[in-house]
């Protein structure tokens, strides 16, 4: 077996258990912080398109790394707690 077919059965076998490297960041930042708004993350996160920082949000809240707050402008993103 060559090398390349063991590297894509290695990657098919391993799902991703944790988030992306930058969604590893942005998780690390809400916990230094308590609370986070998204203006403070877009400021933090300043390479990354708004578009791209809100799907990473709603991916990480859809998987429970963190929990949406209110709604609209006052939004705050904290740590979700099990």
């Amino acid at each position: 077996m060559d090398s390349l077919a063991t590297m894509q059965r290695i990657i098919t076998i391993q799902p991703h258990s944790s988030p992306f490297p930058r969604r590893q960041e942005i998780v690390a930042t809400i916990r230094e912080n308590k609370m986070v708004s998204f203006a403070f993350l877009s400021r933090q996160f300043r390479l990354v398109p708004p578009s791209t920082l809100h799907y990473d949000l709603k991916q990480l809240a859809k998987a429970g790394f963190i929990q949406k707050m209110g709604s609209t402008r006052g939004v705050v993103y904290t740590i979700k707690i099990p």
